[in-house]
């Protein structure tokens, strides 16, 4: 198989108007934009919406017998064509996939591939909802493959054609499993297998027919066994014809065995490990969805330098060089389709299940991956049966494509821990935000211990928790939803110990490693940005949160100053926090010493630091390691450090309510979901009397998610017209059997 890019020279233009179900006789006269694969049309002054076409000529040379198309992902449904002629197309923005060149063009000189590529939400197609952006474009590139009549089958949901799958069988040995999909003309060809080391020693060959699936045995492997020690294998299968080779293909693979259970966590190889890691989205500031490997590369980079273990690749299937470096840096990788809101459509489930077949079949190979993710948070508009079913089905798929993994879904706070949801896939992650949507940062381990209590056979993990932080905004006393640089670093110190505590928790993942484009978002003095991230979009700055948990979880010795770009300060005397992970810092400040402080919970404190006014030179230093600030005290507080009409200090905005009298015990209340309160006849009357309008639109149109609560629904648009006190009252007087 010979690849030929197709990277360069492509004519581009935006089609508004038209779509890719109605497809245009004729382009219009232009003008063309010339670009270059990866490529993506999404700004943020023009986020458009709508059908594209890419257009480039290729000149055959001779010799070429076969052709086939590759497309790293197109966002996110396509059709091609090559001389006028339907090569075919693709659902779904982010997975590769190959199409032959027709064989009615074939002998043509030239080939003209014309690619539409429309990313209108589509309900059939996921994801149909989402906070990030559907960007758009041909983002990860695109090749020719050449080949003869005898070849790997490349068509294969996208694969090369040759699915491995590597285990650790009972008596520890390592066995790789070889299923072909190949293409053979005339007689059945063969496969010559050779089993490489990562230092490229042959360490076994086996000779089998090209139709049946091949097994190579190891006695001793060594194990792919995380950080440090992820030993990883290449398998290459030569496929024979007529005594000659007429394709390869190589596939890295590594041997370990995962074990899960709900009160001992997770364990790799026989040892227990916690996962301690963070979500991240593919997309970068600038690039946007159309990074190139050394970015993706450079996040894995600062992902290794914080002292990650794990990584919940959100929420669709990343690019290969991701999965590449979980495997070479010994990550554990949580991996999804972007499953965000499930309908009753028939033709989405079917979408749902190609995704999550291209998304397995592409990367089973990786010793990295531990779990397959089906659903992100689908209860958020409502939990009903067909969502059951649907999630069975998915859940069933996964068995059937590799039954040594384990199927998980991600499910949102409000969803009660009976529901079925938590009783379909083999794990669970909550995605919660105490401190932050609602509640207080001191509520996780209280609630975690709940749901351990009513669920104790399912293993639990938290899939994200976080806040935004905008590091132009800064707080002396940070409060909820002031979005500076400190509240994050002190939720983050509040939470996580909250987290670890938990034995029976297999892991968490922090929302999220950097900040990504949301075209949903315009808060915190950031527009079209989820700011949760402990980076910033364009990776250059590292929030004083990276630096929390880089001394938790990174051995690398150093000390981080926190609150470097608080730079002007209106108080006489300050606390002065620092992250490391050594025992104890000194500090000093305007080169006189003023204490020294032990370290607990990665930070040390000091307590009332005077300033004097004007600039103030401020040393930590621990041994050889130091790091310091430059502090201007003013007689006033900085206004920019704060937002316009801003009043922090509430996690919804506290225009009816104190949180204490809300709730009563067995009861219904506005902190029940939507769904809940819908779906009990009595809730459902108060409601109809109070907010008629609302359970209209509730109830008729699938635009308000029904599984947050009533509370968080009401206070987006705020009535000011409307008794809740009232309101709750009569709820609070209805029994919550299910509570």
């Amino acid at each position: 198989m010979r690849t030929v890019s197709l990277n360069e020279n492509w004519k581009f233009m935006k089609l508004p108007g038209m779509a890719l179900c109605q497809l245009p006789a004729a382009l219009p006269g232009g003008p063309w934009e010339e670009v270059s694969l990866p490529h993506t049309w999404y700004s943020d002054s023009a986020p458009y919406q709508g059908l594209a076409v890419y257009e480039k000529t290729v000149f055959r040379e001779p010799g070429w017998e076969k052709a086939f198309l590759s497309f790293g992902a197109a966002d996110q449904s396509c059709q091609v064509f090559v001389n006028g002629c339907l090569a075919g197309g693709h659902k779904g923005g982010y997975s590769r996939f190959r199409l032959a060149v027709p064989d009615a063009v074939l002998a043509d000189p030239s080939w003209t591939i014309r690619v539409f590529v429309e990313n209108s939400v589509n309900e059939d197609i996921a994801p149909s909802f989402g906070d990030f952006t559907v960007f758009g474009g041909l983002y990860r590139g695109a090749d020719l493959l050449l080949c003869g009549e005898t070849h790997f089958d490349r068509c294969y949901f996208g694969t090369d054609g040759l699915i491995v799958r590597a285990q650790v069988d009972g008596q520890g040995r390592g066995v790789v499993s070889a299923e072909p999909h190949a293409v053979c003309a005339g007689a059945e060809g063969r496969i010559v297998y050779r089993l490489l080391d990562e230092n490229g020693a042959l360490v076994k060959t086996l000779e089998a027919p090209a139709g049946e699936t091949a097994s190579i045995t190891l006695d001793r492997p060594l194990l792919w066994d995380g950080a440090g020690k992820a030993h990883l294998y290449t398998l290459r299968a030569s496929l024979q014809a007529d005594g000659c080779q007429a394709d390869e293909v190589a596939v890295r693979t590594g041997f370990c065995r995962i074990e899960l259970d709900a009160e001992a966590g997770l364990r790799l190889n026989g040892r227990r490990v916690k996962l301690r890691g963070a979500a991240k989205h593919q997309e970068r500031e600038g690039v946007f969805c159309a990074v190139s490997d050394a970015d993706v590369r450079e996040d894995f980079s600062i992902l290794q330098e914080m002292g990650a273990n794990a990584v919940r690749l959100s929420h669709y299937q990343h690019p290969q060089a991701a999965y590449d470096c979980c495997d070479e840096m010994g990550l554990l990788a949580w991996a999804e389709i972007p499953m965000l809101k499930m309908t009753e459509s028939d033709a989405l489930m079917e979408n749902a299940a190609q995704q999550l077949t291209e998304l397995i079949l592409q990367n089973i190979h990786h010793p990295a991956i531990f779990c397959w993710g089906i659903q992100n948070e689908i209860a958020m508009f409502r939990d009903a049966p067909f969502m059951h079913k649907n999630c069975q089905t998915l859940h069933e798929l996964i068995r059937r494509l590799d039954p040594r993994r384990f199927s998980a879904a991600a499910n949102l706070y409000p969803l009660k821990a009976s529901s079925k949801l938590n009783a379909i896939t083999d794990l669970v992650g909550y995605n919660i935000y105490f401190g932050w949507y609602y509640g207080e940062r001191q509520d996780y381990g209280p609630y975690l211990d709940q749901m351990h209590a009513a669920r104790p056979q399912l293993p639990l993990g938290v899939s994200e928790y976080g806040v935004d932080a905008n590091l132009a905004l800064h707080a002396e006393d940070p409060q909820v939803k002031d979005y500076s640089e400190e509240y994050q670093a002190l939720f983050h110190e509040t939470v996580y110990p909250q987290i670890e505590s938990k034995d029976y928790l297999w892991g968490s993942f922090i929302w999220n490693m950097f900040d990504f484009s949301s075209s949903r978002r315009n808060e915190g003095g950031q527009r079209f940005l989820n700011a949760k991230g402990l980076v910033t979009h364009d990776r250059r700055t590292r929030k004083d949160a990276f630096y929390y948990y880089k001394a938790r979880w990174s051995a690398a010795p150093f000390v981080h100053l926190c609150q470097k770009r608080f730079e002007r300060r209106a108080q006489e005397a300050v606390d002065v926090k620092c992250y490391t992970n050594q025992p104890s810092v000194r500090l000093t400040v305007n080169g006189a010493f003023f204490g020294e402080a032990a370290v607990e919970n990665g930070t040390a404190v000091f307590r009332q630091v005077p300033l004097r006014m004007g600039e103030n030179r401020v040393e930590a230093a621990s041994g050889a390691l130091s790091d310091t600030a430059v502090w201007q005290r003013a007689a006033q507080a900085e206004p920019s450090y704060r937002l316009p009409g801003q009043e922090a200090g509430s996690s919804v905005r506290n225009w009816f309510l104190q949180e204490d009298d809300v709730r009563k015990e067995g009861y219904f209340s506005i902190q029940n979901t939507a769904q809940e309160l819908l779906d009990n006849p009595d809730a459902r009357a108060v409601l109809e009397r109070y907010v008629p309008a609302l359970v209209r639109v509730m109830t008729e149109k699938s635009v308000i998610p029904l599984g947050l609560s009533l509370k968080s629904i009401l206070s987006r648009d705020a009535d000011e017209s409307l008794n809740v006190k009232a309101l709750n009252g009569e709820l609070n007087r209805i029994m919550d059997l299910d509570a």
